[in-house]
């Protein structure tokens, strides 16, 4: 576990540059979800994100989960392992009690493996007392919020991230289905009002379907420093192909630096 622990340290999500390429992996057994993680690694994505919602046995069978979430980690090597069970209030597949999400976000962290921790955090009643008990475990917390259905405000959604923060997550996550063009800028707009505040602060911002692809490619300018690609299944409405993912990336990158 030690070993696990030290090798978080070397890997940080980035505030600045280029935003990072994450693929989710969303196959329901272990050979599945092995084999994906190794055609992840082979195409070069910079980050992993192991859906366990997905994944059944994560709550029926932890002994058999750790084991996967163990051979993840070998598997990942230089890239990040993010690792997710999103609800179905959220967008996904499965839907717990509190009692039992927590006890699988304290599984998690306690395992030693993995790098980071998304946690819904508006799903809990006591989301400081989370967050404390697994930085416990050395693991880095991703405070996220789904909207499947609308996009707030732009104060509301400044209000959401800011609100991440101060409950201390080490990063924010705030995903939003745009119903108009302009959805998709107040958006961006709110990123780059929460960056100019905290420029070190790890943002991750996008707006789904296809009328939010310029979220997705613009995290560079808005300040959002991770970007979610596919390779074959996806996880969210909207999501771009890894190699043309990245090949917009790089020249949006070149061009800027």
């Amino acid at each position: 576990m030690r070993k696990q622990q030290e090798s978080r340290k070397k890997k940080e999500i980035s505030p600045k540059g280029r935003p990072l390429v994450c693929i989710p992996i969303v196959e329901q057994s272990r050979e599945e979800i092995l084999a994906s993680a190794r055609m992840i690694g082979e195409k070069g994505a910079d980050m992993v994100e192991w859906r366990l919602d997905w994944y059944e046995k994560a709550v029926l069978d932890w002994h058999e989960a750790e084991g996967i979430l163990r051979e993840l980690s070998e598997i990942c090597g230089d890239m990040i392992l993010v690792c997710t069970f999103r609800s179905k209030k959220q967008g996904g597949q499965m839907e717990l009690t509190e009692e039992e999400y927590i006890r699988l976000l304290y599984q998690i962290g306690k395992s030693g493996y993995g790098d980071v921790l998304d946690v819904e955090t508006a799903e809990l009643s006591a989301p400081e007392e989370v967050i404390r008990e697994l930085h416990r475990f050395s693991v880095r917390v991703l405070a996220s919020q789904h909207y499947f259905f609308h996009t707030p405000g732009t104060e509301e959604m400044e209000r959401e991230l800011y609100a991440m923060k101060e409950l201390g997550a080490d990063g924010a996550k705030l995903a939003v289905m745009p119903r108009k063009n302009t959805d998709v800028l107040h958006l961006m707009e709110a990123t780059m009002h929460v960056k100019e505040r905290y420029p070190s602060y790890p943002l991750i911002t996008m707006a789904m379907g296809k009328e939010g692809i310029l979220s997705r490619i613009g995290g560079q300018i808005s300040g959002s420093c991770v970007t979610f690609g596919t390779l074959g299944k996806t996880s969210a409405p909207g999501q771009i192909p890894l190699e043309d993912l990245t090949a917009i990336l790089d020249k949006i990158a070149e061009n800027l630096e």
